[in-house]
């Protein structure tokens, strides 16, 4: 295609349509851009209106820069309003819609949508995640830590470290059963850091009652952990979090529970048995008994009654902003009985029947583009199309494929245009207020930390931090990532350290700083809170994208290139000509110049780049 083809721009948000959320049979007016001097001699707009097809011709709007405008105005007339573009010229016509450019008729599937009467959280825009593994984050109260011995579960006592900065004991070692003492209140205590680094929603691992560490093995929904602090513990932190102006999320695992749990203790009829009698584990884990919710109670019990366990969460005094599910991708799926999308949508309908504005996580590794059409979750834990991506365009074998015997010592060095494919499969199929509420993570309590990884340095690390700005949605920092906590990356031991508070090294005074800008520009510029987004470039091991609204643009350099390289950056896609400053936002020296084709840059080996145009 011709160049100016790439020009061609519009997505979800205020810039290009007047009333991102419309309520149904409202009408907005819808604006598509490209270059001013652009061969076109009509642009349409392809409108699906009761199962036809509907064209309208755009009218010219308004010019910035080198970019012109179309306008024209349309009716929310469905629950989904699906619609395209398409610029006509003397010899062809370039349809364009949420995955780019063509020469053909385009199908449906990547359509632009706006969801008529949808609820996206309001606080949402500008937020900034921060995940914690409470058993490993602060210890509040000392006398809440369960003491050495105290108590037997799985054949494995308890063991209690004396130092808070021990090295954890491997997974064989300690079977779950290894504790520092975190807890609820220490949390607390650290509220005034949190604020201080930028973050404004907390997403906590299980807190509810259970023997072990990381308590994924439910004993009870009913009761927060005792050695965290108890229910009192949870009200006390929601009430402190909620007066800074930041949000709750709680993990919990509805597919299973612990074998302690008391529904297994009594006998009840919730769970899948085996032929000979014995609970069906999860995974084949035989202490995490899956749940079979053909059973009327337990779907009564976990989110149907009004006291179900995700409603009540939800309410006073506990008052939490939403939930993450726990192996969301797998939850009521068992051989032949298939029962997660009938589950779902009474699920994630009772939620936002207790409070509208709650948001919906679910743990999902892969393509999940059926839960997020905006009628079930937010946002998955974004591994499919962010997480994984950036882990392994920093140098990591996937995620998945490395676990995998039949791969092992397959090593593919990802490129650019891969980056873009990826993130294209995940986004160009959801709609732009699903994908704001992305949660863009790279590491967590099921990876390996990135930065302790071999063959990650402090510029890959720092890659994938300036990547969270650049894709659409929410940032989300695991703890102690912004201080190079310690670690390893051969088990999930190695990934759930105590946080060293107190004790950041060199590498993690850096870190915190590049952490501290990265949530600045989030939280205070519009153009990363809820902007558009635009691949510039994507050679070889460069990938260039812009995030702009109004007349706001940043550009983004992300290079794993072990040499310098020269490119040339077509700034004049989003209507602008160089760089602001001579500096880029962490202060590196920028070394370029205009030229005919644009703006082009000396980048420097393995090196992230961000900085404001004019």
């Amino acid at each position: 295609m011709e160049f100016w083809t790439r020009s061609i721009y519009s997505d979800g948000t205020g810039a290009f349509v007047s009333n991102p959320l419309p309520a149904l049979g409202e009408e907005v007016v819808i604006r598509v851009r490209c270059f001013a001097d652009a061969p076109v001699e009509g642009v349409f707009l392809r409108q699906m209106v009761n199962g036809g097809e509907k064209w309208v011709q755009m009218e010219k709007e308004s010019v910035s820069g080198p970019l012109q405008y179309y306008a024209a105005k349309i009716t929310v007339n469905e629950p989904r309003c699906c619609y395209h573009f398409a610029f006509a010229g003397t010899d062809s016509i370039v349809f364009y819609n949420q995955q780019g450019t063509s020469l053909t008729l385009t199908d449906d599937s990547h359509d632009f949508v706006l969801l008529a009467d949808y609820r996206k959280p309001d606080w949402v825009d500008g937020a900034v995640f921060y995940q914690i593994f409470p058993e490993r984050f602060a210890n509040g109260r000392e006398e809440l830590t369960p003491s050495d011995g105290q108590y037997t579960y799985r054949g494995h006592s308890t063991i209690v470290r004396e130092s808070w900065s021990d090295t954890p004991l491997s997974v064989e070692e300690a079977a779950g059963m290894e504790f520092f003492g975190g807890d609820l209140y220490g949390i607390i205590d650290k509220i005034p850091y949190l604020k201080d680094l930028g973050v404004t929603a907390i997403y906590l691992n299980p807190v509810f009652t259970s023997y072990s560490t990381h308590k994924y093995d439910c004993n009870d929904y009913e009761h927060v952990d005792i050695h965290f602090g108890g229910d009192e513990a949870l009200a006390a932190l929601s009430d402190a979090l909620h007066a800074e102006g930041m949000k709750l999320i709680l993990d919990i695992s509805i597919n299973h529970t612990g074998i302690e749990h008391k529904w297994v203790k009594e006998g009840k009829p919730f769970y899948f048995r085996k032929e000979d009698g014995s609970l069906e584990g999860w995974w084949g884990v035989e202490t995490l008994p899956v749940l079979d919710y053909r059973n009327e109670e337990l779907r009564d019990l976990v989110y149907r009654g009004k006291d179900a366990v995700l409603r009540k969460w939800l309410r006073p005094p506990y008052n939490i902003d939403g939930w993450r599910f726990d192996v969301a991708d797998v939850f009521a799926k068992h051989d032949d009985v298939q029962l997660a999308d009938a589950l779902w949508p009474e699920i994630c309908a009772a939620i936002r029947e207790e409070k509208p504005d709650a948001l919906i996580i679910g743990e999902h590794w892969a393509d999940c583009g059926k839960y997020l059409q905006g009628d079930l979750w937010n946002t998955p834990m974004n591994y499919y199309g962010f997480g994984r991506v950036i882990r392994q365009f920093a140098g990591l074998e996937d995620l998945f494929l490395e676990r995998n015997p039949g791969f092992a010592g397959v090593h593919y060095q990802m490129q650019a245009q891969d980056v873009v494919r990826r993130t294209e499969d995940h986004y160009s199929v959801i709609p732009q207020a699903v994908a704001d509420c992305q949660m863009n993570l790279f590491d967590s309590h099921d990876v390996p930390r990135l930065h302790n990884c071999g063959p990650i340095r402090e510029a890959q690390w720092k890659m994938a931090v300036c990547a969270q700005l650049l894709w659409t949605g929410i940032p989300c920092i695991y703890y102690g990532d912004e201080v190079a906590i310690d670690g390893y990356p051969e088990t999930d031991a190695g990934f759930r350290y105590p946080m060293p508070w107190g004790h950041f090294s060199e590498r993690g005074e850096r870190h915190l700083e590049i952490i501290r800008t990265m949530t600045h520009l989030r939280r205070t510029h519009p153009a990363f809170a809820g902007g558009g987004r635009m691949v510039l470039l994507a050679e070889g091991r460069i990938l260039v994208i812009a995030r702009f609204c109004g007349d706001e643009v940043y550009t983004g350099v992300l290079s794993m290139e072990d040499e310098e390289k020269v490119i040339t950056l077509p700034l004049s896609l989003v209507g602008k000509i160089e760089p602001a400053e001579e500096k880029d936002v962490f202060g590196t020296h920028l070394d370029g110049q205009c030229t005919d084709g644009g703006y082009e840059l000396k980048v420097p080996p393995c090196a992230s780049l961000l900085f404001a145009c004019r």
